[in-house]
């Protein structure tokens, strides 16, 4: 009862400060300290968001943004993962495979849009293209990572009763780098959602970037407002879903949570 009463207490703390931001931000509004032409209050918000809900153009825009998010996502990973696998276990395939992966690193995602619009045009796949380029770099250098800070220890057990190689990557070095290997995908699943809305932003006509950008164009802040409202909440949806998928996967790790 004790520990039910703790959790409790710690979420009605975790609700403090978004209550206060939105009662600022009511108060703002109301007494014209920021127009209501810039910035729509809370309440004008969720009228809104019933609107967007009771039509079922907001379900449209996150089905695209999802859609394109997922399969871009879901390709990235599988190639970082594979790639980052096989640099990780074998000096050759490092030496083939880092090098050029290294010369492509620095260049910021975002700067990519132009040319995968050029050369696949504005369509689904270029915007699949740049989450999934995206969560490869960031999957890949993670894997490769959790695979080279595994113990050595670990694998001269292993080389001494005698396993295969691929005994010694399923059975050590993957569970070994599992750890770093969702801390991967979890900051790959931050950034593809970030240039998922900016690919909408420059070129499409449905998604949540698309909503958020033609809400500023024609003055709707209270639009604009519930497209990013609606990206928090699959954010942290999504993110919940990989942490809950961890905790299941790495169960036997007992790290330190907070006082």
């Amino acid at each position: 009862m004790s520990g039910f009463f703790s959790k409790s207490r710690l979420s009605l703390l975790s609700l403090i400060v978004p209550i206060a931001l939105l009662v600022l931000w009511e108060w703002s509004i109301d007494t014209h300290h920021i127009p209501n032409t810039i910035l729509a209050s809370p309440s004008q918000v969720a009228k809104d968001f019933i609107i967007f809900l009771r039509n079922g153009s907001l379900f449209v825009h996150c089905a695209a943004s999802l859609r394109r998010l997922v399969l871009g996502y879901l390709i990235g990973t599988v190639l970082g993962l594979f790639l980052g696998a096989s640099v990780g276990v074998s000096k050759l395939t490092q030496r083939l495979i880092s090098p050029t992966i290294q010369f492509l690193v620095p260049i910021p995602p975002i700067a990519w849009i132009p040319l995968l619009i050029i050369l696949l045009g504005i369509g689904e796949v270029s915007k699949v293209a740049l989450v999934a380029l995206a969560s490869f770099f960031t999957l890949y250098f993670n894997t490769v990572q959790g695979f080279r800070a595994t113990d050595q220890k670990l694998v001269d057990v292993a080389n001494v009763y005698k396993k295969s190689n691929l005994e010694l990557v399923f059975k050590v070095l993957f569970p070994s780098a599992m750890p770093q290997i969702f801390a991967g995908l979890r900051s790959a699943l931050a950034l593809s959602w970030i240039l998922l809305i900016a690919a909408e932003v420059i070129a499409s006509s449905k998604g949540l970037g698309w909503l958020i950008w033609d809400a500023r164009n024609f003055s709707r802040p209270d639009d604009m407002i519930v497209g990013i409202i609606t990206i928090g909440i699959l954010g942290k949806l999504s993110d919940s879903a990989l942490v809950a998928l961890e905790n299941r996967v790495v169960r036997w790790r007992y790290v330190f949570t907070g006082k």
